[in-house]
């Protein structure tokens, strides 16, 4: 991420584009970022005061300008706070003030989309990218209507490229957020089962997903997860097509893959500028073939390999994705952020293959959300995998997970509540040193597990 958090734009300015006034005026008025999360305010943002289901924004409109917001846009005035910019609708203004930014920002954007992986992606992206330019890439996962328009209006003047991960949950979402961030290149990272319950099937992900190919412009570039038959459209795409994957039909494969290492994964890079020696320190084979379109991208874009290649081995895992962390019991494998059908049975095969002197396997498996009419399905399928593929033991947490738990036939337990199950999951991590892999969805907040047992 570019350095530095420079004033960008003026609140007065931002005020008179929204039809709205500055109630308590009072200097500075230039604003360096936006939040509209208090906890997350740094020196120099304004403050976006959402409602949600709940939690009120305008209650915290004190906590933020106590950490140095400059400004605030709100719906009413909450009684503190100055440079206040007052609208009926702060979701709507502030989509309407980052496609303002985004009109003063001369600059290509990059869009990453995708079933998984897209976070991953954005920053071995990033780190390629930067080895020939100045960059922004959004923070964390602000990948939806909100995280993306915060993130617009953090982009500093001194970019000169941005790249921005776009989430959907419904077709539609993506072209909507294009129509914000205006791509010139994009990256679809894969495509599998996720949120189904909201989009349908599974062909509709894939139309969800495409829509970022539809959006770039014909001199605009697209990298491709080639492994996915779905996605082999490139002829409904104006954009260049480079494509990755697995086989050797792509344009950027890797090979001789070495993946048991804990230190991180080792491959061959295959590409039409040559051969390159690649390691991250991040696990799991998938990773590979994410690279492999990171640095399809970012060579399209005109940075050498010889200087993205060696780049992208800086690159440290993220929280809650694949993260190895030593325990008393052993270690943990904390893939926790999030999980689908195919992104669960990535992690089991990474469970599986770490070269670690574990003498049993676990895997606290929690529910999968938004899978739609066929989540029992999809969960049974999982539970299936695990066993086949050879883990010792299974903890299940959920409704959901603790269902598909009845087709286990080995040691492990189950349990609706978290709370009700950590205790005997700690008892039954006594004796052998055990590699535990902790995976469900968001809404499982299994993050609270990684807390618990790793101390």
């Amino acid at each position: 991420m570019v350095k530095g958090r420079d004033k960008m734009w003026d609140l007065r300015e931002a005020a008179r584009i929204l039809g709205a006034e500055v109630l308590r005026p009072r200097p500075p008025f230039k604003a360096s970022g936006a939040s509209c999360d208090s906890r997350l305010v740094r020196p120099g943002d304004l403050f976006v005061a959402l409602v949600g289901k709940r939690h009120d924004g305008h209650d915290f409109v004190e906590e933020a300008f106590s950490k140095g917001a400059v400004g605030a846009l709100v719906a009413r005035d909450p009684g503190a706070g100055h440079n206040l910019i007052v609208v009926e609708d702060v979701e709507r203004a502030l989509w309407e003030l980052a496609k303002w930014r985004r009109g003063q920002l001369a600059i290509p954007t990059v869009g990453v989309a995708g079933s998984f992986g897209k976070t991953t992606t954005k920053e071995l992206l990033a780190a390629a990218l930067r080895t020939r330019f100045r960059v922004y890439r959004t923070p964390w996962n602000y990948n939806t209507e909100i995280g993306v328009p915060i993130a617009m209006l953090s982009v500093p003047d001194e970019t000169e490229v941005a790249i921005f991960e776009l989430g959907m949950n419904k077709r539609g979402d993506i072209r909507a957020l294009c129509e914000l961030v205006d791509p010139w290149a994009g990256i679809i990272t894969g495509i599998g089962e996720e949120h189904l319950e909201t989009v349908g099937t599974l062909a509709d992900v894939v139309e969800a997903e495409w829509e970022l190919a539809q959006c770039l412009p014909e001199e605009g570039i697209l990298a491709l997860a080639w492994d996915y038959h779905e996605l082999r459209r490139v002829e409904l795409c104006q954009a260049l097509c480079l494509r990755f994957g697995t086989s050797p039909e792509a344009d950027f494969f890797p090979a001789q893959i070495v993946a048991h290492d804990p230190q991180g994964v080792r491959f061959t890079l295959h590409s039409p500028a040559g051969s390159y020696k690649v390691r991250l320190k991040l696990l799991g084979e998938h990773v590979a073939v994410l690279a492999c379109g990171a640095l399809a991208l970012a060579w399209a874009m005109g940075v050498p390999l010889e200087a993205a290649v060696p780049a992208l081995a800086e690159v440290e895992p993220l929280p809650h994705r694949l993260h190895l962390i030593p325990t008393w019991f052993g270690w943990i494998l904390d893939d926790c952020y999030n999980a689908s059908p195919p992104t669960v049975k990535a992690a089991l095969e990474v469970l599986m293959s770490l070269a670690l002197p574990a003498r049993r396997r676990a895997f606290l498996f929690g529910d999968m959300l938004e899978l739609g009419p066929e989540e029992d399905r999809y969960h049974r399928e999982v539970v299936e995998y695990a066993a086949r593929v050879g883990v010792d033991t299974l903890f299940a947490v959920g409704p959901r997970a603790s269902r598909a738990f009845s087709h286990w036939n080995g040691e492990g337990d189950a349990a609706e509540d978290l709370g009700r199950l950590l205790p005997r999951i700690r008892e039954a991590l006594r004796g052998s040193p055990t590699l535990l892999l902790i995976k469900g969805s968001r809404g499982m907040a299994l993050e609270r597990a990684v807390e618990a047992l790793r101390k």
